[in-house]
């Protein structure tokens, strides 16, 4: 039986103004996100990974300028939503897990007040149901002493229960996929490895998870699919399983070489550094930094080709 993707990105390039003038940052991108699996999105910081997903809610900076391509959602195309039908997706069906736990929650309010907010937004219940199923989804998320701690202000809480609130609030509303921006940011080994565990609980249920990260150790165990990016680009696609196992671009297995496996093995880094938006390469963007690279890599633009059950974006794979 075919699976069908329950929400898909299509040839979606977007871009950015700056002094007039207007730069890509995201080129022509394609995703499909399937239910009851964690999609990771991989790749240095300032590489697009954040962007993309924020196009899916319409969250994106003022000047930015979507360039071309869909995104598609219960088989609409969600970028010709107005800001009232994208409320009643916000949140609702789509829900963001945002970065940083530590600044994401209002200081000046309780726990309980907070995620009654959000469950009365998108439920027409009452204030007594409402803290029922607050107390609930606080459970779910293995919030300890729910039903005392939730009386809590955020200064109360240590940074693992703060992220327990967030992925809290972004069930409440019981959405069908959970964006997670770096969702274990500023937490020590020990609360990153729990709150993964929780995502992956909480994919079982049936959720479709986009995970947003810059390290590929955080996801090997957790993740069914990986994208990396480079530079607004999809530079590879494949089952984790199969891209730890054969990775086929240059960055992707320069990635995978600089994890820390052996206690004595020596780490190779990958030379120099991104490029900046504004500066323009010609061909393949991670042709400044590739060792591979030759006459063709900076002259065109590989696309994404199916290698050995991969997408790979290169004209000299592995």
């Amino acid at each position: 039986m075919q699976e069908f993707p329950i929400l898909e990105i299509k040839n979606y390039s977007l871009g950015i103004e700056i002094d007039k003038k207007i730069y890509p940052i995201l080129k022509n991108i394609n995703f499909s996100f399937f239910k009851g699996k964690i999609h990771a999105i991989v790749g240095e910081s300032g590489c697009g990974k954040t962007m993309s997903v924020m196009s899916i809610l319409k969250l994106l900076p003022k000047n930015s300028k979507v360039l071309g391509g869909k995104i598609v959602f219960e088989g609409q195309n969600i970028l010709s939503y107005s800001e009232k039908q994208m409320r009643q997706i916000r949140g609702r069906k789509i829900a963001l897990i945002p970065q940083d736990p530590m600044t994401s929650l209002n200081p000046l309010y309780t726990i309980e007040n907070q995620l009654l907010e959000v469950i009365m937004l998108h439920n027409d219940i009452s204030k007594e149901q409402a803290l029922k199923v607050a107390i609930q989804t606080l459970e779910s998320v293995e919030f300890k002493d729910a039903e005392k701690r939730i009386k809590s202000y955020p200064h109360e809480l240590s940074g693992g229960m703060k992220q327990r609130v967030i992925i809290a609030m972004a069930l409440a509303a019981n959405a069908d996929i959970l964006i997670a921006d770096e969702p274990t940011t500023a937490l020590d080994v020990t609360i990153q490895a729990q709150i993964l565990k929780l995502l992956e609980k909480i994919k079982l249920q049936g959720k479709t998870i986009v995970l947003i990260t810059h390290d590929l150790g955080v996801v090997a165990q957790y993740s069914d699919d990986i994208s990396i990016m480079y530079l607004g680009a999809i530079v590879e696609r494949a089952q984790t399983r199969e891209l730890f196992k054969n990775p086929h671009h240059p960055y992707t297995k320069a990635l995978i070489e600089a994890l820390p496996v052996k206690k004595g093995k020596k780490l190779k880094n990958i030379k120099g550094q991104p490029s900046q938006i504004t500066q323009i390469i010609e061909g393949c963007p991670f042709n400044p930094r590739c060792e591979k690279a030759d006459y063709m890599c900076h002259t065109k633009m590989p696309e994404l080709t199916n290698i050995s059950n991969s997408n790979v974006s290169c004209h000299h794979p592995y």
